[in-house]
């Protein structure tokens, strides 16, 4: 019996029990469909980090920080450890021809203001005019924080729109409004100069979307303002940021800004350095990140597929036995022991085929609505689908060998006897 002919008994045996070839399909549908919803998924994230990334300088962006040296005597902060302002305004001149700007946040705030009987949360921000550029922000009214903002601590602000409208009714009828609040206990009156659109692109728009949020509760002051809210003189820093001139080396960059910072001012002190990392570097640990993760749901996503693989064997070997007789019959009349073998085999490969092709099929379906409630679209590789259709291939022959190699080694006078 040739190829074509086992073909055309398997979808015959297929027909004769479509529930419980359906049945035996799901394990495998489900398996297949998780895993390439997956693929779709890990392109989605990656291309919604992807989007961040960009809007924040890209490959442009370099950071640094503070950090412990490996020999380090003590394992605390104190305050003289932090980057002081100075040392910021000395980089800046210093690297004048390869930085773009430079962006700093003294840090953040919980503070709450009472609006028509509602008590309402905000985060203040004590930022930077560059610090717009990591902010995903954009003015859409108005203007941002100036460097004429910082130097006399003004009383200013940058809110959301979605602040305007509920306190003021309109971005621009908020233009010059007094926004008051509590911070620390002390209370605040700050002139609104600007509002900005709050953008959240793929994955944290989502998220965001999930759950009900329509409230950007961030609100940007000068950070010498917010040093004076904070009741201290000591303006300081863990971190700032800088986007770099286009054709800039960031790794070299980098190692220049770090060992010059390392050298001036902490070459004596006993625990602490400037540590840096590249927007790239950044990228690089994100995707290792993901694709770790990735790789753990699949393999979670495959034990289904390890389930659906042992359905199949069961029903195989429940096909065997009802079709003893006709083994028998055949074998009476002939039929090598490798025939036999290759008519289930055959049958339990194109089950698990098109349970695989099926899933395939609801797993894009699937990725592309995530893709769609996002905002980020992405399809699977067409490795990962090659992936999907060889590995159900795979488990059709590995789970229906041993019903196969049972079914070809049958006495037929046996076979022939059974009722």
């Amino acid at each position: 019996m040739n190829l074509g002919e086992n073909i055309k008994m398997a979808f015959s045996s297929l027909r004769a029990n479509k529930m419980r070839a359906v049945l035996t399909m799901l394990g495998i549908i489900i398996g297949i469909s998780s895993v390439i919803m997956i693929a779709t998924m890990g392109n989605i994230m990656e291309n919604s980090v992807m989007d961040i990334f960009n809007s924040q300088g890209g490959s442009n962006l370099v950071g640094f920080q503070i950090t412990m040296k490996r020999d380090a005597v003590r394992n605390y902060y104190s305050t003289d450890d932090l980057i002081k302002e100075e040392m910021i305004k000395k980089v800046g001149e210093r690297f004048a021809d390869d930085i773009d700007v430079i962006s700093v946040s003294s840090g953040s705030d919980d503070a709450s203001m009472r609006f028509r009987r509602e008590d309402l949360d905000l985060v203040v921000y004590g930022v930077n005019p560059g610090y717009i550029r990591q902010s995903m922000t954009e003015v859409i009214a108005g203007r941002y924080i100036t460097e004429k903002d910082v130097e006399k601590r003004g009383n200013v602000c940058v809110i959301s729109d979605k602040q305007a409208e509920k306190l003021y009714g309109s971005p621009r009828e908020a233009l010059g409004k007094t926004l008051s609040f509590n911070m620390n206990g002390t209370s605040c009156d700050l002139t609104v100069v600007g509002i900005y659109e709050y953008k959240l692109t793929g994955l944290m728009s989502a998220m965001v979307n999930m759950a009900g949020e329509d409230w950007n509760n961030e609100v940007y002051i000068p950070y010498t303002t917010f040093a004076k809210l904070e009741n201290t003189t000591n303006i300081s820093f863990f971190y700032f940021y800088v986007n770099i001139n286009n054709g800039v080396n960031a790794e070299k960059f980098a190692s220049n800004v770090r060992d010059y910072m390392n050298n001036r001012w902490y070459r004596d002190n006993d625990s602490i350095e400037i540590w840096y990392q590249t927007g790239e570097s950044q990228m690089s640990m994100m995707s290792e990140v993901m694709g770790i993760i990735s790789t753990v749901i699949s393999v979670i996503a495959g034990i289904s597929l390890l389930v659906g693989g042992i359905g199949v064997m069961n029903i195989m070997l429940v096909s065997v036995t009802e079709r003893t007789r006709e083994i028998g019959v055949r074998k009476a009349l002939g039929a090598p022991n490798g025939a036999i073998r290759s008519q289930f085999i055959i049958e339990s490969v194109i089950i698990c085929l098109i349970g695989g092709i099926i899933g395939i099929i609801l797993g894009i379906l699937l990725g592309n609505v995530a893709g769609i409630i996002i905002g980020t679209m992405a399809s699977p590789s067409v490795g990962s689908i090659i992936l999907a259709v060889s590995f159900s291939m795979a488990i059709g022959v590995f789970f229906g060998y041993y019903p196969a190699n049972r079914a070809a080694k049958l006495d037929p006078i046996e076979a022939l006897r059974y009722e």
